[in-house]
């Protein structure tokens, strides 16, 4: 435990040590560059006077000061990055390389700047600890200036064909010589035979004999099949533009599941009405398929319209009209729901309605059974007095 202590606390020395270093040289660096803002005032801003040069040539170091502590309190807050402060101190020292170079021209300018105002920068950014990689380096700068860099630094290595990772050298070049082949290769089949033969057609055979040496797609059955794919969506890309397609705007097709449990359900109907039928219920109507076309509420399942086994053999169907008075003149005479559906072909179902809604306008038909509709047909059953 003794020893764990003294090794953390040596630690911390180390580190208390390297911070003191740091910002010694920080503050040298800062008075680098402050003799370079002294002489820049003199020589370029006409501050002649010895008191006004002491109360303004400072001002830039005294600006990044503030705002290297500025960044560190930002770090240290609930944001967690330095925000503003950080980026401010970076276009400080941009604006302070323009008195180096203009005091000692390019060489000694290069020193001024890179020993003076950089130097100060990168210090005090490790000194204070505002650096954002250096306290956390799991973290991620969204910035303007980070996405910038990291955005083309991914299209630089996309251009040198190394974005891919897990790729050696060998495979790099052999990448790039099969795209160089594909490439000569659509070029010398766009060129006509007789013009193969002259000095630029040889030429391009040597170039593309080259670059088929170099992809080793002899030796290496990936690589020529791969060069073999991109050789021929290059020579055939012309047919893309008569590629069928469907339209995006066409309706959907009908859900596969949705459909399944459908077809389930209608199996379990009619599994369940064959057994009741087994059990003494011949007079059970057979369950009918709906087509997907034809749907629940289509025009071939009105309810006007009569099954076909209702149905008798006729030749046309009554009008409504005609089947309206058929259904009144059963009604009238007492007949049945079912037997007054055949004479109306009209669906048992639409007639029991009729024959409700002309008991309720006209009363009770005398002598007439009480209808009921079991199982979508009508049977004559006995009144309760008659029971």
């Amino acid at each position: 435990m003794w020893r764990g202590l003294r090794g953390r606390r040596a630690g911390r020395k180390r580190g208390s040590a390297a911070v003191v270093v740091a910002a010694l040289a920080a503050a040298g660096c800062t008075a680098y560059s402050a003799d370079t803002s002294w002489r820049f005032a003199a020589d370029y801003l006409d501050m002649g006077s010895a008191a006004e040069r002491a109360a303004m040539f400072a001002a830039a170091e005294l600006a990044l000061f503030a705002t290297a502590l500025m960044a560190r309190q930002n770090l240290n807050g609930p944001t967690g990055a330095p925000g503003a402060p950080g980026v401010l101190v970076w276009v400080i020292t941009g604006v302070q390389v323009i008195p180096a170079y203009a005091e000692s021209g390019t060489v000694g300018g290069t020193v001024r700047a890179f020993v003076g105002p950089v130097m100060a920068a990168m210090l005090w950014h490790l000194a204070m600890g505002i650096e954002l990689r250096h306290r956390r380096p799991e973290a991620k700068s969204h910035g303007l200036v980070a996405v910038l860099g990291k955005e083309l630094r991914e299209r630089l290595l996309s251009h040198l064909g190394v974005a891919e990772r897990n790729r050696d050298a060998a495979q790099i070049t052999r990448d790039r010589a099969t795209a160089r082949a594909v490439a000569l290769a659509a070029r010398l089949a766009d060129t006509a035979p007789e013009r193969r033969t002259t000095r630029r057609g040889r030429r391009l055979n040597r170039r593309l004999a080259v670059a088929v040496a170099r992809a080793s797609v002899g030796v290496d059955a990936g690589q020529r099949r791969r060069l073999l794919e991109q050789l021929a969506a290059r020579r055939h890309a012309a047919g893309l533009a008569t590629v069928e397609l469907p339209s995006p705007w066409a309706d959907s097709a009908p859900d596969p599941a949705a459909s399944a449990l459908a077809a389930q359900v209608r199996d379990q109907m009619r599994q369940a009405t064959e057994a009741i039928r087994r059990q003494g219920y011949p007079h059970l109507p057979h369950i009918t398929e709906v087509s997907a076309d034809q749907g629940v509420n289509g025009s071939d399942r009105s309810p006007e319209r009569p099954e076909e086994s209702d149905v008798p053999e006729r030749t046309t169907k009554l009008s409504t009209a005609d089947a309206q008075a058929v259904i009144e003149s059963g009604w009238a005479a007492g007949l049945s729901v079912r037997e007054t559906a055949k004479r109306a072909t009209r669906a048992p179902s639409y007639v029991h309605g009729v024959f409700v809604k002309l008991d309720t306008e006209r009363g009770r038909r005398p002598g007439a059974g009480q209808l009921a509709l079991v199982n979508g047909q009508g049977e004559a059953l006995p009144d309760a007095a008659d029971s």
